[in-house]
Parts: C-alpha cells; sequence; structure tokens
C-alpha cells in the first residue's frame, strides 16, 4: 500500500526552496512506497522541482498524481535538462584574470 502525502495540506500552494522537498524527503521511512498528492500546488521554483526529481528518482518509492500545469511544465524542464548537455555561448564581453581580491575590486570599480 502506498501512503498518501497531500503536498498543499503540508507545504502550501508554492513550493518555493530545495529546503521544503529536502524536509518532505527526510519525512518517508526508507522501505515505503508514497504518493505525493500535487493538486493545488501551483508554484513551484526551479530548485524545489530540481530536489523533487531527486526525491522521485532516488533509492524511495515515490510518484507523483494530480499535477497542475505550471508544475507539469517545470518539472519537464528541470527533466529535460538532466539529460541535455549543457552549452556555454561566447559573448562579446571579454574574460579577465584577477589573481588577487584587490584586482577583482579594481576591475568592479573600473567598470
Amino acid at each position: 500500500m502506498k501512503h498518501i502525502i497531500k503536498i498543499k495540506e503540508q507545504f502550501g500552494t508554492e513550493l518555493h526552496t530545495r529546503q521544503m522537498i529536502e524536509q518532505l524527503g527526510a519525512s518517508l521511512n526508507n522501505g515505503d512506497s508514497y504518493l505525493l498528492d500535487m493538486s493545488g500546488v501551483m508554484q513551484i521554483s526551479r530548485s524545489a522541482a530540481d530536489e523533487l526529481y531527486n526525491l522521485t528518482h532516488g533509492s524511495q518509492r515515490v510518484d507523483m498524481i494530480n499535477i497542475e500545469p505550471f508544475v507539469e511544465k517545470m518539472l519537464s524542464a528541470v527533466t529535460l535538462g538532466r539529460f541535455m548537455p549543457r552549452t556555454h555561448t561566447s559573448g562579446d564581453i571579454p574574460i579577465i584574470q584577477c589573481q588577487t581580491i584587490e584586482s577583482v575590486i579594481a576591475q568592479l570599480q573600473a567598470n
């Protein structure tokens, strides 16, 4: 049997921080299965979504149901980001090497 956790009742309609999801994960018993009922959770930050990905893809058996559209989009973006290679585009901003904190301060004051 899976334990159902109503996320809105525990955390409200917005999941802002990674710590919220870490707190949830810490409250789960190893070996048990869980369903996270996401109904009514309307917003999630990227960091909270990333931590939720860790929780649902980790060693514990955790699944989600009733995911609202915005939350689904953020979870999809996080999932895609995990599997797509990161590319860095070069811009027209020069890279300045600073060896000391004083040289960093001097560069910041120059601009």
